[in-house]
């Protein structure tokens, strides 16, 4: 398998970095458009939260897929990570980006050491940038957004048309889950809409643990109960009178 892999590469290497080249005349690699910024609670600051930011990946296990456990950006709150494309037909262009010319990439995103009670809620953000293939009725170069099996909220933060080169778009996209059971780890994937699809930078915020909300009772249940009380006092007072 990595014999082929690496005959592979070797075979799209210089295509795929034409491509890439081709993409960052007009868009600008590494640096996010738009701002955001998680609700409820402080990047960085408020204890029992996590950030990281990957704005150039790199490969610090070589010999296989490829996979980035080293956030570039404010790893704060002391999670573990790991980022892996899955297929095996991607690797890294000279921008820092994950790219295969050939296949749709599949990507899992891996989160531990998160702390919090198991039986606590979380928020989470996943915030993608990504360069090339676009699909205009998804709104995106990816898809499939999954959080240990749910589905998030996906929502399109900036895009552009890429003019030159291979064309295509730069797509900055915001995946949310908001109130998901806390667990000993996260794990997130996704996958391109296509072939040719870079994936460009990559953040995450975990909003710290919190109890659920109570779980209001029916006002049914109330009357329901109300009857079955009515009931026992009137058999009561029969055999008391009896």
């Amino acid at each position: 398998m990595n014999g082929m892999r690496s005959l592979l590469t070797s075979g799209i290497l210089g295509l795929g970095l034409c491509f890439a080249s081709g993409q960052t005349a007009q868009a600008t690699q590494a640096v996010w458009d738009v701002n955001f910024t998680p609700s409820g609670w402080t990047r960085g600051v408020t204890p029992g939260s996590l950030y990281a930011e990957w704005n150039v990946f790199n490969d610090d296990i070589p010999g296989g897929n490829i996979q980035d456990t080293t956030p570039d950006v404010a790893n704060f709150g002391g999670g573990i990570y790991r980022l892996e494309e899955l297929t095996g037909t991607a690797f890294l262009t000279s921008g820092g980006n994950i790219y295969s010319i050939g296949f749709p990439t599949e990507f899992e995103f891996t989160i531990g050491n998160m702390g919090g009670a198991p039986s606590d809620i979380r928020d989470v953000y996943l915030r993608v940038g990504s360069l090339g293939a676009f699909d205009s009725t998804l709104n995106g170069s990816f898809t499939n957004f999954l959080l240990n099996g749910i589905g998030g909220t996906y929502s399109v933060l900036y895009t552009e048309t890429i003019s030159g080169g291979f064309g295509g778009s730069e797509v900055e996209a915001l995946v949310s889950w908001l109130g998901v059971p806390n667990a000993s780890s996260f794990r997130l994937t996704w996958n391109a809409v296509g072939s040719a699809v870079s994936l460009d930078q990559l953040s995450i915020d975990i909003g710290p643990g919190r109890s659920p909300a109570p779980i209001p009772v029916p006002g049914a249940v109330y009357l329901f109960g109300s009857g079955i009380i009515g009931l026992a006092t009137m058999a009561r007072r029969k055999r008391q009178a009896a």
